[in-house]
């Protein structure tokens, strides 16, 4: 039976689960001696570590509420169910890449996982000017193979039509759609703005045809393109790292979509890491400019080789002819560049909803300089809307783009 776990129900639910009791306790212990504490600082869920000694584990709940509104904002619990399923599947797919799942349960809307406690959250140590020199490699491996191993591209149309079937996350698209494709482009009440901000800015991209129908149409594609698997949320703040390990985590907004949606999260949130450094900041803008050319370079070169070799693994027929095997890398090619468009779009429209929608970055939200904080926003707002109209052939122009708005 589904109850809202607090520090001492956490530490009865771990007594009573006897694969959790095993991890933490010996068989003489009593449950009073584990250590709970609630971390969560993210907008749904809430988040325990539980440890006794040098042994410990995360379990993470879902209420039936979003958190950071609180009971007034009713929220499915089932968004936990996709999160479990989405870990499992990414686990099968990338395990160095994915947490430990050591028990989950539909009932309690809970899961109990691998304690990062050797790792931080990315967008933390960012904006500490940290770097990870395997960073670009390991978010480009697990972007290829989630999504090309949940693709039409490997999985039979059976399995990639039960998988859809699988992931049909309603309500927690529907925040998306929202967040990410409506409000920020709207006057409407969920939206926040800088104190400073420039409104003219805001006023002029929400009456602009050509970002308008350009954001159109990526909400359209949003809702209907049902390429693949997606993590579906894949910011900076949730992947945690060390200098060796890379663990990309969170996934309760899994569902199926168009590919390029989670490479463009991701690049706009490096993008936005960019702008928000000082002027003086060199190395660091350095250092995230090659984040974001490695990253789409070797993911793209990663999911070509994986569409490559799974043809000449099957031998379809459609591609069984003396030159088929030149033209299906024609056929690649293509569909990455189409992909590479859509992951720019996508990452114009989360940097348009970072600046004036609900949910903010803290590399941006975090500077105290109100003033500096509204250029950096304003800044941010021009940039995308740039990127969304405009066309590019290749991400050192994107790059180019970007750089223009470090001012």
């Amino acid at each position: 039976m589904y109850r809202v776990l607090n520090n001492d129900l956490v530490r009865e639910y771990v007594d009573k689960t006897p694969k959790l009791r095993s991890l933490l306790l010996n068989d003489d212990e009593s449950a009073s001696l584990l250590e709970v504490s609630e971390i969560g600082d993210g907008n749904l869920n809430f988040v325990y570590i539980v440890k006794n000694g040098d042994k410990s584990l995360v379990i993470k709940q879902a209420v039936p509420y979003l958190r950071c509104v609180g009971e007034e904002y009713p929220l499915s619990r089932i968004r936990m169910t996709f999160e479990i399923e989405a870990l499992k599947k990414e686990k099968e797919i990338c395990p160095q890449f994915v947490p430990d799942i050591y028990h989950s349960s539909h009932e309690m809307s809970l899961v109990a996982m691998q304690n990062l406690n050797r790792h931080k959250i990315l967008r933390g140590e960012m904006i500490k000017r940290k770097v990870f020199p395997k960073l670009a490699k390991h978010i480009a491996i697990f972007l290829a193979d989630t999504l090309f191993y949940t693709s039409d591209f490997y999985l039979t149309s059976k399995e990639k039509k039960e998988l859809v079937k699988k992931f049909i996350n309603i309500e927690l698209c529907k925040i998306t759609e929202d967040f990410i494709f409506t409000h920020p482009y709207e006057e409407n009440e969920t939206n926040s703005y800088s104190p400073k901000l420039d409104m003219s800015v805001v006023k002029n991209f929400r009456q602009s045809k050509e970002i308008k129908v350009a954001i159109a149409k990526l909400r359209y594609k949003f809702m209907t393109e049902a390429q693949a698997l997606l993590h579906g949320d894949l910011h900076t703040g949730s992947i945690m790292l060390n200098e060796e390990e890379t663990f990309v985590i969170d996934p309760e907004f899994a569902f199926y979509g168009p590919m390029g949606f989670d490479v463009g999260i991701y690049l706009a949130n490096l993008a936005m890491s960019y702008i928000s450094c000082d002027k003086d900041e060199h190395s660091y803008k350095e250092y995230v400019e090659s984040l974001i050319k490695d990253t789409w370079e070797i993911f793209s070169k990663r999911f070509k080789e994986n569409m490559i070799n799974h043809e000449k693994e099957v031998k379809s027929l459609q591609w069984d002819y003396p030159n088929g095997l030149k033209h299906f890398e024609a056929f690649c090619d293509d569909f990455i560049a189409s992909m590479f468009d859509d992951s720019v779009g996508f990452m114009a429209c989360e940097m348009f909803r970072r600046s004036v929608g609900l949910a903010k970055v803290a590399d941006i939200a975090d500077i105290k300089d109100e003033e500096k904080r509204a250029k950096k926003e304003k800044n941010i707002l021009e940039c995308a809307g740039v990127l969304v109209t405009s066309k590019y052939d290749s991400i050192d122009e994107v790059i180019k783009e970007i750089k223009k708005y470090d001012r």
